[in-house]
């Protein structure tokens, strides 16, 4: 999102001349969005039209130490979400405290036109897992993270503290490698998810994408085993092809599968989507269909939207 406005030390001095002698730039940027989206009948039926509203303001400031430390929050659909703090210590790393978000979770490579995968845009009704999870990330989830860059490796570290009702505490690792050859971005990540005390869920995801001109080709490989003797383990595939047909429009088409370990058949999903940016404004769509869907053989169930958003 474009930055609407920046603020140096006037617009908070009354509120921090008593706390702070360091200048301190504020910034805001927001988004609106109207959806129009249809499902088949497993869904449940309502208004088929939706909007969605956020603003996002940033205040940094500058330590003794030349670090530069930085506070956002969001206000979407008229409540607080998406709080961070970050410390950017230079060639140290940052460090990150957010509320709804984490990092160390893996990257998924496989570009998508409306900026979300195949995978997830079907139905809440999907069972299958078909990409890492990494840390929770839903809002009152408080994480703690760490990312810096090794040898041209970028790498992201994630801790959430364990939490109430017997619940363990998580960890997550993710690296990822944009230079190994012109093109071509590999990434990995791991994650260690304790939903109790005493077990909790192994993850591994592995993904690369390879740019051929106005193509990006790319697939993920995932894999989630649940510690318990008798849990369930998914594993899965995600692959797809985006191509940029010029600077505004980009379409793709990308398919994700996935293996449950006492299931007989796999659930698919299938995507095509396309995106176009007229300035500030985009407009994107896609025709989302699953097979298979919660593991039941026959079973079929689609989706399709379109989605207008700007951006200020």
């Amino acid at each position: 999102m474009n930055k609407l406005n920046k603020l140096g030390l006037t617009a908070l001095a009354g509120a921090l001349a008593a706390t702070s002698a360091q200048a301190v730039e504020m910034s805001v940027s927001g988004s609106m969005s109207v959806n129009f989206a249809t499902a088949d009948t497993t869904e449940t039926t309502g208004n088929k039209v939706s909007m969605g509203d956020s603003l996002t303001f940033s205040g940094s400031g500058e330590t003794d130490q030349g670090w530069t430390v930085t506070s956002s929050i969001e206000v979407d659909g008229g409540t607080y979400d998406d709080r961070s703090v970050t410390v950017d210590m230079g060639d140290s790393g940052t460090i990150h405290v957010q509320d709804s978000g984490a990092q160390g979770t893996g990257a998924d490579l496989v570009g998508a036109a409306y900026g979300s995968a195949g995978y997830s845009l079907v139905s809440a009704s999907t069972t299958g897992k078909h990409v890492i999870d990494g840390l929770d990330s839903g809002a009152g989830t408080v994480n703690l993270g760490y990312t810096t860059t090794v040898a041209g490796v970028s790498v992201g570290l994630g801790y959430t503290p364990g939490g109430t009702g017997g619940k363990g505490s998580s960890t997550a690792v993710s690296l990822k490698y944009a230079d190994l050859i012109d093109g071509l971005t590999l990434a990995a990540g791991m994650s260690d998810r304790n939903t109790s005390a005493a077990n909790g869920t192994d993850e591994l995801s592995l993904s690369a994408s390879y740019v051929v001109g106005g193509a990006t080709i790319g697939y993920t490989d995932y894999s989630s085993d649940d510690d318990t003797a008798s849990g369930t383990d998914y594993d899965s595939r995600h692959y797809g092809v985006s191509f940029a047909v010029n600077d505004d429009l980009t379409i793709s088409y990308d398919k994700s599968i996935s293996d449950k370990s006492d299931a007989a058949v796999d659930e698919e999903i299938n995507s095509i989507q396309a995106s176009y940016t007229m300035g500030s404004m985009t407009i994107k769509g896609h025709i989302s269909k699953a097979d298979n869907e919660q593991f039941s053989s026959g079973a079929e169930d689609e989706a399709k939207a379109i989605d207008v958003s700007w951006s200020f």
